[in-house]
């Protein structure tokens, strides 16, 4: 009797877990592009893909921080953070998406035996111009922190930093829709990155302008993972989470120069090609509302979001140790950094 009874509980036991499984490979099988279908009204029941392609526009509302670029320090208070005005610059994403089966069709080629339908190719631009000036206005005496130690000091200094940031990305996507509650997005892409930075730093000295500029340019590629999930409160609303993290090789031509007119010791000149692994991350988060239709756009997407972007090792500036130029060191720190808003407009066709 005993030997029945746990014979009978095997059974249950193993019809019950077969049905739960054929669940859900049904429901994460890659063929099938929708959520489940159920009773509950805050089921997700759209394409998690696009049906041919789609396009973002986004506008970004992006403030930065960048180490190592401090210029000058008041002898009086001890600070090497002068007036670094924090103002809030415009930028642009712009993202082109297509789904394999359409660029097969595009391309020639004939079907597909396998089911690619829920794969998709994106192409992302982004772009942020950032400005900065920064002042000490009148003091009695500033130490010249880009120029010789022990030298001559300074009664006022000025500097302005100017940012070119340009990252292109393609990534290789494939939703997985594991509850009616939750998508999940991992990709994995190249990306490829160019940013410009030109900074310039004037010195009064002995009522006469000493002026020194830097231009460091960076250029990189390397692969990019991806995640994305999307946590829907109703069938047209959810909150978005993403992160990316990628590895670059690039190349970082700097030049940096002194013009100085007090002494032929103030002046010097800096060129030096770099070559290295750097990493950099994106993270960000927010809340998304969608809309389906029956025309010719599938779907129409708002999303407003707050963003976070990180470099490693940008910024190449000299230093001085001593009255000879050569005597010089890299700043130790100097990363850059954004953060700020997004709002976008997505259209599935």
């Amino acid at each position: 009797m005993i030997l029945l009874k746990r014979f009978l509980f095997f059974i249950i036991f193993f019809l019950d877990f077969s049905i739960l499984f054929s669940k859900e490979n049904s429901r994460l099988s890659s063929n099938f592009q929708r959520c489940e279908q159920s009773i509950w009204p805050f089921t997700y029941s759209k394409s998690i893909y696009p049906k041919k392609y789609f396009t973002q526009l986004s506008y970004l509302f992006m403030n930065f921080f960048e180490d190592g670029i401090e210029f000058a320090e008041l002898v009086n208070s001890n600070s090497k953070d002068l007036k670094n005005e924090q103002k809030f610059h415009p930028g642009c994403r712009l993202t082109f998406g297509f789904s394999f089966t359409e660029i097969r069709s595009f391309l020639g080629f004939p079907p597909s035996k396998i089911d690619i339908a829920e794969k998709y190719l994106d192409i992302t631009w982004t772009y942020i111009r950032a400005k900065r000036a920064s002042s000490t206005g009148d003091e009695n005496t500033i130490y010249n922190l880009f120029l010789p130690p022990n030298f001559l000091h300074s009664s006022k200094a000025f500097a302005s930093l100017l940012i070119n940031f340009n990252t292109l990305d393609f990534n290789v996507t494939k939703p997985y829709c594991v509850s009616r509650y939750y998508i999940s997005q991992p990709s994995i892409g190249i990306r490829l990155a160019l940013i410009d930075q030109k900074y310039k730093i004037a010195y009064q000295i002995a009522n006469a302008m000493t002026t020194l500029r830097a231009i460091n340019d960076y250029l990189a590629l390397g692969l990019k993972i991806e995640y994305l999930a999307n946590f829907f409160i109703t069938s047209n609303h959810s909150f978005y989470s993403k992160t990316n993290f990628a590895l670059l090789y690039g190349k970082i031509d700097f030049f940096q120069q002194s013009l100085g007119e007090v002494s032929a010791l103030s002046r010097y000149v800096c060129n030096e090609t770099s070559y290295q692994v750097r990493p950099c991350i994106e993270m960000g988060f927010g809340f998304n509302f969608e809309r389906s239709f029956k025309t010719s756009i599938n779907k129409l997407s708002i999303t407003i979001g707050y963003e976070f972007l990180y470099f490693w090792n940008q910024m190449q500036l000299k230093r001085f140790m001593s009255l000879d130029p050569i005597g010089i060191k890299t700043s130790s720190r100097n990363n850059l950094q954004f953060n700020g808003l997004l709002f976008s407009i997505s259209l599935d066709i």
